[in-house]
């Protein structure tokens, strides 16, 4: 029996230990409590979890279209932070979503987003290891800790992602939060969510899983690295068993289920291990462009999940790799230019009509040790020197301003004054030429002295304004001296082909063009490319030019550019000590630029445009038309008039006093179109006239492309098969470049006409 005085003291005894219970209590629930309103602020907003998506890898791919209009595309390469693609739940095979339950959450479809016992398990696994090494979380918890939270083991941490599981389990049904862990969660090896790992692992979708696969996968998340099939094969098939374990003893296989899976060999059905982190780029200086410029118009670009179908042709791509290697190489091995990856070129070709890049090879040799990309390096190097192959754009601005294809200008030596006591005196290419040159025969023998003579009576700021029209650059890039006659600019591959594409589109510049349209991963369209097309010069100037530029080839510097059955235009350039050397060309179809120099700017002493580049570009159209089976046509029309003196320098008449060399069509005898099967040069003695225009090649008389005339008039219809000649209005002669007054007339074939009249010829320069 206790004493009144014993029961005393335990009642005093009571009252403290009640009362430190109710401190204890209320303490720890202020506690609880300001934690919950310290943490709960820094929660997310409950809206961004019905908005979430994961971080997917943007993916890129090439465009192949085939005559009947479809398109097939090729992946060129993945762009990723987590590396990741999206799979609805449907397509995950049933074994993997039970493998999943039975060993990371065995009561998820009974719980409401934590599992008390679980933690409580984990809780006595810790006291006993005295770490924080379990954490008793849910599929769910694991989700909001994935999605939001970090992976550091603190109590705020635990706090955070027990209330996102509330959230997450009160907004989304059992099955779409299973979607979003098997779409989040890290497998290993650089692979998040199931259907990378799946493709990492067996190089297989998903739904093609084996039971075995199925259980191996749903093992990796605990641990990725110590798990690793690659790395620990005895600990991943332990964990394998421990996942078929847990499915058997939950029913969702048989024994006999659970003895063929875990007998199933592990390794031999793995795919080849690839580096975390890495993806293989095909076509990868193209394929580095586009990033880049997708990375200025989409920052999330790395975690977008974006579907980027670019306007490479694989195919073309493969031909343009393939040539230039095997004539950069050929280079190298002949010493024509340094050894190694010193001696290098690139090739870039563009759709004239959209100006869609097709292909583009920035170097040759492996791209981990030569990454510049010499298509379009950009700042503060723009490319390299063009030298003659800059001259188009210099002819095109004559046109332009009232010259024609037959406009005289003088080849001999000049001096100008540039101010300060200094002259600026070029030099032509080869000491034998002289003399006065039509433009049609000056750029077809890439006469220098021509051009700088045009530039001189144009005037440098007008020639460097509509090149840089032409060429979609910004005239700062050319500098404002007579030396741009020669090509003292720098140029790339990349703003070549656009620029000479103008000629080919009918004077429509287009705009360079990487990407034909992005979705989400989803097929959602987020952007389509259409071609941007600018009038930079008259139909009339571009259809005199691919007149002139077809001669290049079939008379000029550009002999070796020759196609079999296309009908090939182009220009060559070759810089001072052949330190740069191109070949630009077009057909109606493809617009290529090729550059071969060396990188340490060395002199290549027997280099020319014409030999070195000329080859590798008709090797690389032949194949290309051919396979991509292009046949298209030149736009139709007739070509620049002359309206404008033409330039000499002396008294002397070139018709009269000079020998000249004009191209004829072998067949009909008369001048060359560019659809003149085949050419012969003919030189003409003085005061011999030219041949009318070839009235055989054309639309409609097997020619292959439209019919035109580059001296300014049509053929007149129903002539009989004569020819139409202009002709002096006062004098009855034909017509010079400088005849004020002109009328078109059809001779019979016996009648002969005499030469221009010298008094309609300006007087030498000064």
């Amino acid at each position: 029996m206790f004493t009144r005085r014993a029961l005393g003291r335990y009642n005093r005894l009571f009252r403290y230990l009640n009362a430190a219970i109710i401190i204890t209590t209320v303490s720890t629930l202020g506690f609880l409590g300001g934690t919950y309103v310290a943490v709960r602020k820094d929660l997310p907003d409950p809206e961004n979890l019905a908005a979430y998506r994961p971080r997917l890898t943007t993916q890129i791919f090439s465009t192949e279209v085939y005559p009947d209009n479809t398109e097939h595309h090729t992946l060129l390469a993945r762009v990723f932070k987590e590396d990741r693609e999206p799979e609805e739940l449907s397509n995950v095979p049933l074994a993997l979503r039970q493998a999943t339950v039975a060993i990371e959450d065995r009561p998820f479809y009974r719980h409401r987003g934590i599992d008390p016992r679980g933690m409580l398990r984990a809780l006595v696994v810790n006291v006993r290891s005295h770490s924080l090494s379990q954490g008793g979380s849910t599929i769910t918890q694991q989700l909001a800790r994935n999605m939001f939270l970090s992976r550091e083991k603190t109590i705020p941490r635990k706090l955070k992602e027990m209330l996102l599981a509330a959230e997450i389990e009160r907004r989304f049904s059992k099955d779409e939060i299973l979607e979003m862990y098997l779409n989040e969660v890290f497998y290993g090896n650089g692979a998040y969510g199931i259907k990378r790992a799946s493709r990492l692992f067996f190089n297989q979708s998903p739904k093609f899983l084996t039971l075995a696969q199925c259980a191996l996968l749903a093992g990796l998340p605990q641990s990725p690295i110590a798990y690793s099939p690659y790395d620990y094969p005895k600990r991943a098939k332990a964990r394998r068993h421990q996942v078929l374990l847990a499915m058997q003893g939950q029913g969702f296989i048989s024994a006999q289920q659970f003895k063929d899976a875990d007998a199933e060999q592990l390794q031999g059905a793995l795919a080849p291990l690839k580096e975390a982190g890495l993806t293989s780029f095909r076509a990868p200086y193209f394929t580095h462009y586009v990033i880049r410029q997708l990375c200025k118009d989409y920052p999330s670009v790395y975690e977008g999940g974006l579907q980027v179908y670019t306007t490479l042709d694989l195919r073309a791509q493969k031909i343009a790799e393939e040539e230039l290697t095997r004539g950069v190489e050929a280079l190298r091995s002949d010493g024509e230019i340094r050894s190694g990856l010193v001696g290098q070129g690139a090739l870039t070709c563009v759709d004239p009509r959209t100006g869609n890049v097709i292909a583009m090879v920035g170097g040759v040799g492996p791209y981990d040790k030569t990454q510049f990309n010499r298509c379009d390096p950009g700042p503060p190097t723009y490319g390299r020197q063009p030298g003659s192959s800059f001259k188009p754009y210099i002819w095109a601005t004559a046109l332009e301003y009232g010259y024609g294809p037959d406009s005289y200008f003088s080849g001999d030596p000049i001096s100008i004054d540039i101010g300060g006591g200094k002259y600026y005196t070029p030099k032509n290419y080869t000491p034998h030429q002289g003399g006065s040159y039509s433009l049609r025969s000056a750029l077809a023998e890439s006469v220098n002295l021509v051009s700088v003579r045009i530039v001189k009576k144009l005037g440098v700021e007008t020639v460097r304004a509509k090149a840089a029209e032409m060429l979609n650059i910004p005239i700062e890039r050319i500098r404002p001296f007579y030396s741009l006659a020669l090509g003292a600019n720098e140029l790339s591959t990349l703003e070549q082909a656009v620029g000479y594409s103008t000629f080919a589109n009918g004077g429509l510049r287009p705009t360079r063009n990487f990407i034909r349209r992005i979705t989400t991963w989803d097929g959602q369209e987020v952007n389509a490319s259409t071609p941007a097309l600018v009038r930079v010069v008259r139909p009339e100037t571009a259809i005199s030019m691919i007149s002139m530029l077809r001669g290049v080839v079939t008379s000029g510097t550009g002999r070796r550019a020759s196609l079999d059955g296309y009908t090939a235009c182009g220009k060559t350039g070759t810089t001072n000590s052949g330190r740069d050397v191109w070949w630009v060309g077009f057909t109606p179809d493809l617009c290529t630029a090729i550059w071969v120099g060396n990188d340490n700017n060395a002199p290549m002493p027997s280099g020319s445009g014409g030999g070195f580049c000329a080859p590798i570009w008709a090797r690389f159209m032949q194949r290309t038309l051919d396979e991509l089976k292009l046949h298209g046509d030149f736009p139709k029309g007739a070509g620049a008039e002359a309206s404008q003196h033409s330039e000499r320098s002396d008294e002397r008449k070139p018709d009269e006093t000079r020998t000249r060399t004009i191209t004829i069509c072998t067949a009909s005898g008369g001048l060359a179109t560019p659809y003149c099967p085949a050419t012969a040069e003919r030189t003409l003695k003085a005061g011999q006239n030219s041949p009318g225009r070839c009235r055989v090649h054309g639309p409609g008389n097997g020619g292959a492309g439209a019919e035109h005339s580059d001296e300014g008039r049509p053929s007149a219809p129903g002539d009989g098969g004569g020819q139409t000649y202009t002709v002096c209005a006062k004098s009855g002669q034909l017509a010079g470049p400088n005849t004020l007054a002109a009328a078109a007339m059809s001779p019979n074939r016996s009648r002969s006409l005499s030469p221009p009249n010298p008094t309609h010829l300006e007087p030498s320069e000064g």
